[in-house]
């Protein structure tokens, strides 16, 4: 039997996939159990909380707003599990800059320039980890690391990156049928897991009228949000760094031009105290001057 106060481990890693996925089925393939066994471990889990997790549709699930209160914790501690058991696997002589971000800056931002900075620095390897919100790399020393929030962090100093603006995203093919703000009434929203900075912000900041602007469908990283809408699945509140190059190559269009200032920006993390290497120091002049060219 569980602890009173910890589920067992499969219980949530059963939770984690099947939130991520939205289906029992899709978490029972990626954890090579029936889908069952996925559905019962929910259960279990459902029955220690004293709460149900997920709306459970005909053909999908739905969080419920005790599932999406509890998920960042438990991809938080999944990450903390997996920090610290690689640092057991990791061998000290294969030492390399570390660079740590959250999944979306990764993706859309860094992903497109770090060939540049690995051209113009061979000698200096890179080992970039990812997390899904800023709480997963707590406790976790970087050579260099970038934050989204509000610049407000114990033991460090953050650098603002660039201000942040918000404004919604969809498929060219949506875009077509939205002429004013208020056709958004009429399509479906795509939303962030415990995102300040999201539709009801959006909407409250232009004037815009909408009956209900937390429905829709919920998704815990831009990457899958942007992933949707770019499929014409419905649209999503484009955040501009990460939007930018979505925009340009024309998989995402930013269908009014109303733009909100963002309450939340990305900054260059700096520990207090401590000297950084050569290697973060370059790499952090880099994404400076990258930020300084695009504005």
């Amino acid at each position: 039997m569980p602890s009173r106060d910890l589920p067992p481990l499969n219980w949530l890693r059963s939770f984690e996939a099947s939130a991520r996925l939205l289906s029992f089925t899709a978490a029972a393939e990626e954890l090579h159990i029936t889908q069952s066994a996925v559905s019962q471990q929910v259960k279990l889990l459902e029955h220690f909380l004293g709460q149900p997790l997920f709306l459970r549709r005909p053909r999908s699930l739905q969080l419920t707003d005790a599932a999406r209160n509890y998920l960042p914790s438990v991809n938080q501690a999944f990450r903390v599990l997996r920090d610290g058991t690689s640092e057991f696997l990791t061998d000290p002589e294969d030492a390399a800059l570390e660079v740590k971000a959250n999944n979306a800056f990764s993706v859309f931002w860094l992903m497109p320039r770090l060939g540049r900075f690995m051209v113009a620095n061979p000698d200096i390897r890179v080992r970039v980890s990812t997390a899904l919100w800023t709480t997963d790399f707590a406790g976790a020393n970087a050579g260099v690391e970038i934050r989204y929030g509000r610049g407000e962090w114990e033991g460090v100093e953050g650098v603002q990156l660039s201000q942040e603006y918000l404004y919604p995203v969809c498929a060219p093919s949506i875009a077509g049928r939205l002429s004013d703000p208020e056709d958004l009434i009429a399509e479906t929203l795509l939303q962030l897991i415990h995102l300040a900075d999201g539709w009801e912000y959006w909407f409250r900041n232009t004037e815009t009228h909408h009956p209900s602007p937390t429905d829709g469908h919920y998704f815990d990283t831009f990457v899958l949000a942007y992933d949707m809408a770019r499929r014409g699945h419905g649209i999503a509140m484009g955040h501009d760094m990460l939007c930018r190059d979505l925009i340009k190559s024309g998989d995402l269009v930013k269908p009014f031009d109303m733009t909100v200032e963002a309450q939340d920006n990305y900054y260059m993390v700096l520990p207090q105290g401590e000297q950084s290497s050569a290697e973060a120091c370059a790499f952090r002049d880099w994404v400076m001057s990258e930020f300084s060219e695009a504005s």
